[in-house]
């Protein structure tokens, strides 16, 4: 028993050598309801206390003027609830013998293998006094299974004067030999049950429903340590409205049933709105193939720090490097952080029935409990939107990513505010957990994200990688994997097979990406990869050593020619008269082009436009000479050509001859100068008038071409033989398919975006096709054609800042969504 101080009546009284502290029973209210204002944060403090208790089950039940709170842990004897549960601010968990109790005659071994605990404050009791103004707890142990201890508080008693002594205000005490539990609450064989009354707040339905989706993210909202520990809800008033929020819920599922054939389970329609059952753990990986997620771990005891970035399914690198963060090594660190573009936060909203913004950003689990209020809505701990705030279009923000941070560890290490809503306290440890988040987490992520996906406005509508595929995707990857190859002391681990590889030679960035790539085959010691580009920069400078020559070949006869033309103008005083007439016919000339970029009459063309068109069509062919000849003097010196290079050869061919193809088809119709590789003109009506005045002519007499568009102009600079051949390709596959009618639908998607709906009645994509979108890779068909033309047309868009795609809902015919 503590000694009470002594009270000197005299200045004749002899002093007590030996002063002590006296504690006020208004020390309740302050460890109380003052330090623990939240309801929610009372009963998390609770179902922690369940959880430390090795409780596998807790069970909350609700009901008019009490809450029951039961779990099936180790409970308490009478020495616990002497010596720990009214010992104020004690805490066994703290000491590290929160298993020393007289029940426990392993305690010895359970302290070697004891696990880390959510709470070690000794105040989380007092949380009761926050719900209610009467307690009654009871709880057995194991080494006395006939024996319920019983405590009865009335937290009033300790508020009536506060010049009372805490230690003098009595609580009841008595036995029992079983549990006494509401209806409908499950009889445990040991644990602990806490009956609150004298409520000091109502709880409505939605007050409720908001409590069990703070409680999924409280114990695990993305799966791992907790997920052992389960927690039900008990709810006899709302049973009758859970019933109804189900037939609601299975209502919208039939509708989405109906209207697309995909819906989510019927759990997941309707989990967010019915109390009653159990708290389901949010397992965020059934939403990892539609998110951006990179996980950065401590791993080989704390040593290394691993980290593995993928996007919507598809693994983009593997690094490991050193851990310079001394305290974390052994404090189990682990960050997963999760980028949602606009189509994963729509799935998130669907499945969760929340926007991701509601849900939270990135949480904070000690011990495998969250530490509140870090990633609850509006809260930046981290300053991330402070930071996004410097700039807007460089920075992710809490609204663009979800995320945890999980870490372990005691007191010294991670210590949790005593008011239980402000986090965790800035300890070295915990300054140690912000830089490596920060470092080694939010700015990887963040560089792939602006970087790569950012930098395609049509990527973020899109639940799947099919955008990475393109060259211009695929570079900006090459280039984020080779710098972080090339970082100080990284290991590259592993990359994807699929997007960090050789480009397309035409790819403008082909050349750009090879050193990138050497490097990455260089830090993986990938032979391979290295074979594949000596082999590429053979191809490519084959390339561009043909288009060179069919250039100077082209130049040359284009100066011979203009000499002559220039001598013959020279003896043409005619041709000085006319000048002003000439200038005039040029301005009309002018007008009428703003008007029409076809011309309706071979005869209007002029003299330079049909020059301009036999320059361009020599280039082309010039170049196609070259490149035949090359292999042709490979074979002569015997040298063996691979498939790989013959397939590159074969589709280089067929893309410059569908370049003749067309310049043969509009240029005698051009109202522009064919010999410019890009105009800068109206889009929408350049596609209009060639599938108008060139396509038309050019089709079969069965094939009807329709352009509907309410679109009056975009501007905007593009490759005229280019976006015929998108048409050309289009055209021609829906003839070879039977069709009788293609129909092109033009409209803005956005302020930025285009899109062109092509639509044919013809016999549609062969149906034994398993992975449609296939159509779409080099040498991909079904047909006796070359597999080439699909192909052709989606890599031209890709390199326009475009795409297509095949619509998989299309019944009849075919359909394919372009946009640019």
């Amino acid at each position: 028993m503590a000694k009470h101080p002594v009270i000197i009546n005299s200045v004749n009284d002899e002093p007590d050598p030996e002063l002590f502290f006296r504690i006020s029973s208004g020390l309740k209210r302050i460890i109380g309801r003052d330090l623990i204002t939240n309801d929610f944060v009372a009963i998390f403090e609770l179902v922690k206390n369940s959880f430390d208790a090795r409780s596998t089950r807790v069970d909350l039940r609700f009901d008019e003027g009490s809450i029951t709170i039961s779990d099936n842990g180790k409970g308490m004897n009478y020495d616990d609830l002497i010596n720990k549960w009214l010992f104020v601010a004690y805490s066994a968990k703290r000491l590290g013998i929160e298993d020393a109790s007289a029940g426990d005659k392993d305690y010895r071994d359970k302290i070697e293998s004891r696990r880390a605990y959510a709470g070690s404050k000794g105040v989380g009791r007092f949380s009761c006094d926050r719900l209610g103004e009467f307690l009654t707890l009871q709880t057995k142990t194991n080494s006395a299974p006939s024996r319920v201890e019983v405590i009865e508080v009335n937290w009033n008693d300790f508020e009536k004067d506060d010049s009372e002594d805490f230690a003098n205000i009595a609580v009841r005490h008595s036995l029992q030999e079983q549990f006494e539990l509401p209806a409908g609450l499950p009889v445990n064989r040991t644990g602990t049950v806490l009956h609150i009354t004298g409520l000091r707040e109502p709880w409505g339905r939605k007050k409720l429903l908001d409590l069990k989706k703070a409680l999924a993210k409280l114990i695990n909202p993305f799966g791992g340590t907790s997920d052992s520990f389960e927690i039900y809800i008990h709810a006899p008033s709302e049973i009758e409205s859970d019933h109804v929020a189900r037939e609601k819920a299975e209502a919208q599922r039939l509708i989405e049933l109906e209207s697309s054939g995909s819906v989510l389970g019927e759990d997941e329609n309707s989990i967010n709105e019915v109390v009653n059952g159990k708290v389901s753990n949010f397992i965020f990986e059934t939403l990892s193939s539609k998110t951006t997620n990179l996980e950065v771990r401590v791993a080989k005891n704390g040593e290394v720090l691993s980290s593995r970035l993928t996007d919507r399914g598809e693994l983009i690198y593997e690094i490991e490097e050193p851990n310079p963060y001394h305290l974390l090594r052994d404090a189990g660190f682990s960050c997963n952080l999760y980028y949602l573009n606009k189509s994963a936060k729509h799935t998130f909203r669907r499945r969760m029935g929340v926007s991701s913004v509601e849900f939270g950003a990135v949480f904070l689990f000690r011990n495998g409990f969250r530490v509140f209020p870090v990633g609850e809505e509006g809260d930046d701990s981290f300053g991330i939107d402070r930071r996004k705030q410097q700039g807007y279009a460089r920075y992710v923000g809490t609204r663009d990513i979800l995320g945890r941070i999980d870490v372990t560890g005691d007191e010294e290490l991670f210590r949790e505010s005593t008011s239980r809503d402000q986090g965790l306290i800035e300890t070295p440890a915990y300054l140690q957990l912000v830089e490596c988040f920060w470092e080694k987490s939010l700015k990887r992520l963040e560089n792939y994200v602006v970087g790569v996906t950012w930098q395609d406005a049509l990527d973020s509508v899109q639940d799947d990688i099919s955008r990475l595929a393109g060259d211009k995707a695929r570079a900006r990857i090459i280039e984020l994997v080779s710098k972080l190859a090339n970082g100080q002391d990284i290991v590259l681990i592993s990359y994807s097979q699929n997007l960090v590889g050789i480009l397309n030679e035409k790819s403008e960035d082909f050349e750009s990406s090879l050193d990138a790539l050497r490097l990455v085959a260089s830090k993986t010691e990938d032979s391979l990869l290295e074979a594949q580009i000596a082999k590429a920069e053979v191809r490519y400078r084959e390339l561009k050593q043909a288009e060179q020559l069919a250039r100077d070949q082209a130049e040359k006869e284009r100066k011979a020619r203009q000499e002559a033309e220039a001598r013959a103008r020279s003896a043409e005083k005619a041709q000085r008269e006319a000048e002003d007439s000439r200038k005039k016919a040029e301005t009309a000339y002018e007008e009428e082009k703003k008007r029409n970029l076809f011309l309706a009459s071979v005869n209007s063309l002029d003299f330079d436009n049909i020059v301009n068109l036999h320059h361009q069509i020599g280039i082309y062919s010039a170049d196609i000479h070259h490149l035949i000849a090359n292999q042709i003097d490979k074979l002569q010196h015997r040298e063996r050509i691979d498939d790989e290079d013959l397939m590159s050869l074969l589709e280089q061919l067929s893309f410059k001859n569908q370049k003749i193809l067309s310049v043969s088809r509009f240029a005698t119709k051009a109202n522009f100068r064919i010999d410019s590789e890009k105009i800068s003109d109206d889009l929408v009506g350049f596609i209009a008038q060639y599938i108008d005045e060139v396509c038309a002519y050019y089709s079969g007499d069965g094939l009807r071409l329709l352009v509907r568009t309410d679109e009056k102009e975009l501007v905007r600079e593009f490759k005229p033989i280019e976006i015929s051949m998108i048409i050309d390709n289009l055209v021609h596959n829906a003839e070879k398919a039977g069709a009788t009618e293609v129909a092109f639908d033009i409209h803005r998607r956005s302020p930025k975006v285009l899109t062109i709906t092509v639509t044919d009645d013809g016999d549609g994509i062969d149906g034994t096709i398993q992975e449609p979108n296939r159509i779409f890779e080099k040498g991909f068909s079904t047909t006796e054609g070359s597999g080439l033309g699909l192909y052709h047309v989606a890599y031209i868009l890709d390199q326009m800042g475009g795409s297509i795609q095949l619509d998989h809902e299309c019944r009849s015919g075919a359909k394919f969504i372009i946009n640019i």
